[in-house]
Formats: C-alpha cells, sequence, structure tokens
C-alpha cells in the first residue's frame, strides 16, 4: 500500500487538499493508496471543505507500507508511523532540506520553490492526461490551498506555475468568485475559536539564532477585529514560551502584522525584515512564515560567508 501522510502536529489546507488530490490520481492510475493522519485539522480547512465526500482514510498502517510524504521534508515532523526507508517520494516547497533528500530519493524528491504543493499536484494531473477527469470537490480543495499558500497571489512565492494552476481550476469547476467565500470562512472560524487557531498553527523549531522557537501564524481578510484581541492572543501565545512571535496575514492590506514577547526579538526581526512598528511591527507586502524562515537561513550563511 502506499501511504501518503504530512506532519504530525497540525495539517493545512495545503498539504490536506494535496494528499487527497494526490491520493485520488494515483487511484486513477491503478495504484493503491491511501491518506493517513493523526494530526490535528487547522483552520485553513474550513467546515464546508470538510464536508465533502473527500477526507482522510481509517486505516492501519503495516510495516509493508510504502510513504508519500507531502508539504514537509524536515523528518523531525514526519509521524511517528513512517519507516524514512519506506519512503518512495517527498513533495515540499520548504527549506532546507533538498540535498538530503535529493541523495536519497533522487528525481522522486520534488522540493520547490513555489506557492504551493497543489500546484506540483495539479500539473501531476496535467502530465498523466487527468485534469479534466478531477472531482470538482478535489479541485475546489486544491484551489483553497493554492489561495491560502499564495495568500491570494499577493506573496513574494507565488509563481507563474500557481496562477497558471489555479486558473486551470477554475475554469473546470467554473466557478470565479471563490477567493472572498474561503477566506470570509477562514477569518470567521479564527475569530471564534481563536485559542485553537493559534494553537493549530505554530511551529517548534530552531531556524537560526535571529527567529524564536515558537513561531505562529494565521491568515484572515482583515486584521482590524483581531488586533482588538492583543491581550488575549498574548496570553495564548506565553502559555507556549516566552520567546515567541506570531505572524498575522492580513490580505485586505497585503500586510503582516507581527507580534512578539519582548524587545530583543523585536530588534531583531526589524533588521531582518527591514520594518518598524510601535506595539505590534508591520510588513508590507505580506510575508508567510515560511518566507521569513527562509529569509532567515539566508542571513545566517550570509554571515559566515
Amino acid at each position: 500500500m502506499i501511504v501518503i501522510t504530512v506532519g504530525k502536529s497540525y495539517i493545512d489546507i495545503d498539504g490536506y487538499a494535496s494528499s487527497i488530490a494526490y491520493r485520488e490520481l494515483l487511484k486513477m492510475k491503478g495504484i493503491e493508496a491511501k491518506f493517513v493522519s493523526n494530526a490535528t485539522l487547522n483552520y485553513s480547512i474550513t467546515d464546508s471543505l470538510k464536508n465533502i465526500s473527500y477526507t482522510i482514510d481509517n486505516y492501519a498502517v503495516n510495516s509493508n507500507d510504502k510513504y508519500i510524504i507531502l508539504d514537509l521534508s524536515d523528518k523531525s515532523y514526519f509521524p511517528e508511523f513512517v519507516d524514512e526507508n519506506s519512503i518512495v517520494e517527498i513533495i515540499d516547497h520548504h527549506p532546507g532540506f533538498e540535498e538530503y533528500w535529493n541523495n536519497k530519493l533522487g528525481n522522486n524528491s520534488i522540493i520547490e520553490l513555489i506557492g504551493s504543493v497543489a500546484t506540483i499536484i495539479v500539473e501531476k494531473y496535467e502530465q498523466a492526461l487527468l485534469l479534466d477527469k478531477m472531482d470538482k470537490d478535489v479541485a475546489k480543495l486544491l484551489m483553497a490551498a493554492i489561495l491560502d499558500n499564495t495568500l491570494n497571489f499577493t506573496a513574494n512565492i507565488t509563481t507563474d506555475r500557481d496562477r497558471v494552476a489555479y486558473n486551470k481550476l477554475e475554469a473546470l469547476i467554473n466557478e470565479y468568485d471563490y477567493t472572498s467565500e474561503y477566506f470570509s470562512e477562514c477569518q470567521k472560524y479564527i475569530e471564534d475559536n481563536l485559542k485553537e487557531s493559534i494553537g493549530n498553527d505554530i511551529k517548534f523549531q530552531e531556524v537560526s539564532e535571529i527567529l524564536p522557537k515558537v513561531f505562529g501564524q494565521l491568515t484572515i481578510w482583515n486584521v482590524e477585529k483581531l488586533l482588538e484581541k492583543r491581550d488575549l492572543i498574548n496570553q495564548i501565545m506565553n502559555s507556549y514560551s516566552n520567546e515567541w512571535m506570531l505572524n498575522i496575514i492580513s490580505l485586505k492590506d497585503n500586510s503582516s502584522y507581527i507580534m512578539y514577547s519582548n524587545d530583543d526579538i523585536k530588534n531583531r526581526l526589524k533588521e531582518l525584515l527591514n520594518c518598524d512598528g510601535n506595539d505590534i511591527l508591520i510588513k508590507t507586502p505580506a510575508m508567510l512564515r515560511k518566507e521569513i524562515m527562509r529569509k532567515a537561513l539566508a542571513s545566517k550563511k550570509e554571515k559566515y560567508l
């Protein structure tokens, strides 16, 4: 059995949509596959997307299974049930582990600087000449993933490939006003479930001395209402660590509103991101967490050159 899986902590819409879509593609090609995960679904997977007929499989993995890892290449985040020696493919867009997996998997390691893993999955459907056979619910999942991971095509990591893939999905389902529907549903859930939403999108990772280990992110349409809850946000983040940062991406004004736990982190971020602010740092245009991490990694390399 081919088992497709994602990170062990939480699943965002890119990992969720890509895993479902890739499973369905493999099935179309006559390959038995399951999508298996015990991780928590985060706010980017809206109720309307959870309620379609495609979801995670109820399947118990065994020693004969082979694994495909999506939206992840840092093995410290792999689910415990994954046997690294049984991994047959990795598809990711996060930096840092390209050389390791290329040495192990060769062409089956696809780690590219692209907006969304969902874009790569769309391209795989095209290569198999099966895009026109994609179910409309699967297409809508992939559209949401591309929108979320490219910040509605405003993020610096957005590529023409992301735009082309989205346009093809849009034409496939003949629906051209999905953006506001998707992001409005995301925002309502975040506002109603703030503690859970923050908790389900936090990374605990040592990237460099510039960034704190605890790094949260929220993507919303309009930041105004959320900023009224700054005291509550501080309490929630302090419950994880006394050293943290939270990247609140506001799509309406294409800006990142970055909260932090102390002035030391504030000063490091101001230098890294060339941004300013009083209680909150504001970076325009908005930056995704993966972009900030990539910038911190690049800064670390430059330091030792």
